[in-house]
């Protein structure tokens, strides 16, 4: 028989009689089918697959952020047996969130054989050696995949729900041992929050520069200065909004956004987005020709959306003006808000692509493109770390190409925020 560890699953298939399991709670309800999943080269569902991949996204995104904040990964020893013939359990980590796959060892030494297996007996691991080291499936004793969060009982969370499993030993002469063991999950809470309301402060490094007729550099400067921003969120089952705004040293602006779901298929649903904004900057140098100062530029956008809760998708078409001229507009956006996602998420995310142009017939010299990513880490429940990166490039044509004025400016970030949800 070879000595390696390997994973049996029962390739038969019981009748689809259906029974509802009550955990110790009544508010955390299990539903359960006595159906036993087939294995096809170890292959799991179409279905059960996109369970998995659906979690698995959500626990990275989870690790990522523990990650950045510098936490290691814990682990736990448990010794369920003592004597002259111990087993010991090491599980990492010590509590795997749902979708997440966590490695068991079972140690016994001078052991024939250490089995692994499900309570009712689905899931089944086996090995010959006295060591036992598994990688142990998200879905680990679940005939079917199941959603399942934390319950709420007299005002407690409870967010731990414990796997029944089995573990025996065998030896040479004394037999087999069986061993109860049960193993802990951390399940997420359903988020039932809809509104955020986040205010924050943010050091900014800028590097800005404008260049004129044949390459002539008019303008540069690299500076640090300070922004305050605040912003308000809103999600529901038909609507998302938000408004948000920023003030600065020789910069400030505001914005809106908006969706409303028109058709739900499944977990997605589609619908129509709009934007607005507008900003201020005084960096630019006064005067009378196609660059001026001190003029508020405004964009707006609609189009097509898709959207999960907290998390909105969209490409749109609109019009940009600056004071001057009236151009058009190409932007794609991206958000997830962490606190109003159906299962709360440490980070929040903000993406945008935006380019206008125009001024011109057919190759407009006349462009504005933005490019923008915000993000922020939550290092404990309210408050969150803030860093982002923006790219804004102008052009303004001239007589001639050679003439052309061009403005770039590059905007690094980096603060905290504070977020009040209900």
């Amino acid at each position: 028989m070879p000595k390696t560890d390997n994973r049996h699953l029962s390739a038969q298939v019981c009748a689809a009689r259906a029974r509802r399991a009550e955990g110790p709670l009544a508010g955390l309800r299990i539903w359960r089918y006595t159906v036993v999943r087939s294995s096809l080269h170890g292959r799991p569902s179409p279905t059960r697959q996109t369970l998995m991949n659906r979690f698995s996204r959500i626990a990275s995104v989870t690790m990522a952020a523990v990650a950045f904040a510098g936490c290691g990964i814990p682990s736990q020893t448990t010794n369920l047996v003592g004597g002259p013939a111990p087993v010991t359990v090491r599980l990492e980590p010590a509590t795997p969130t749902v979708g997440q796959i966590a490695d068991l060892m079972v140690t016994s030494p001078h052991a024939d054989s250490i089995v692994v297996e499900s309570e009712n007996g689905l899931d089944r691991y086996w090995t010959t050696r006295d060591t036992l080291r598994i990688q142990l499936d998200p879905n680990f004793g679940d005939s079917l995949p199941t959603e399942r969060y934390a319950a709420r009982w007299q005002g407690e969370l409870l967010s731990r729900w414990m796997k029944p499993a089995r573990i025996k030993v065998c030896r040479a002469g004394t037999g087999c041992e069986s061993i109860y063991y049960e193993i802990p999950v951390s399940l997420p809470e359903a988020n039932h929050r809809t509104v955020a309301v986040t205010a924050g402060y943010n050091t900014t490094f800028a590097r800005r520069s404008l260049v004129g007729s044949h390459s002539t550099v008019l303008f540069r400067e690299a500076l640090s200065s300070g922004i305050w921003s605040a912003q308000a969120e809103l999600s529901d089952r038909r609507w998302s909004g938000r408004v948000a705004g920023y003030a600065g040293r020789g910069e400030r602006g505001a914005s809106l956004d908006l969706s409303r779901v028109l058709k739900r298929a499944g977990e997605l649903s589609y619908g129509v987005a709009m934007h607005l904004d507008a900003d201020r900057s005084e960096w630019l140098p006064e005067g009378e020709g196609p660059v001026v100062a001190d003029r508020t530029a405004w964009r707006a956008g609609i189009g097509p959306s898709v959207m999960l809760r907290g998390v909105t998708a969209t490409s749109q078409l609109g019009i940009y003006n600056d004071g001057v001229q009236t151009l058009q507009v190409v932007s794609t956006r991206v958000s997830l808000n962490g606190n109003l996602t159906e299962v709360r998420l440490p980070v929040s995310l903000s993406a945008e692509k935006t380019f206008a142009f125009g001024g011109g017939a057919i190759v407009s010299r006349r462009r504005d493109a933005l490019e923008r990513l915000v993000a922020s880490v939550h290092v404990v429940d309210a408050f969150a770390l803030n860093f982002g990166m923006s790219s804004h490039r102008s052009a303004w044509p001239g007589a001639q190409p050679v003439d052309d004025f061009r403005a770039s400016e590059t905007l690094f970030t980096l603060g905290g925020q504070y977020t009040l949800s209900w």
